[in-house]
């Protein structure tokens, strides 16, 4: 029940849902991105426009009560490293 009401919910502000995964939903606006992926009770958001990250971090907050737990370091069980040009998954933990 709460998947479809986020589902919903991301539907109502123009994300679309993934053909190959409905757990990943992504939004196109020219030449910005923000994808969001659902796995159990965790949200993973990511994307090249800080704006719309920002704007749909507040509304699933105001709507859902989601806690911001920061920049993503692990991920079942993947570490996962950054830097200023890309994303890596290193190994497992």
């Amino acid at each position: 029940m709460v998947y479809v009401k986020l589902s919903n919910f991301l539907i109502s502000h123009k994300y679309n849902i993934s053909t190959v995964d409905h757990s990943l939903f992504f939004k196109h606006d020219g030449k910005y991105t923000t994808t969001i992926l659902v796995y159990v009770d965790d949200i993973v958001l990511t994307g090249n426009n800080l704006m719309e990250i920002s704007n749909i971090t507040n509304l699933l907050n105001s709507f859902f009560h989601v806690k911001n737990m920061g920049d993503l370091t692990y991920f079942l069980g993947f570490e996962v490293a950054r830097n200023d040009t890309d994303v890596r998954i290193i190994g497992l933990k």
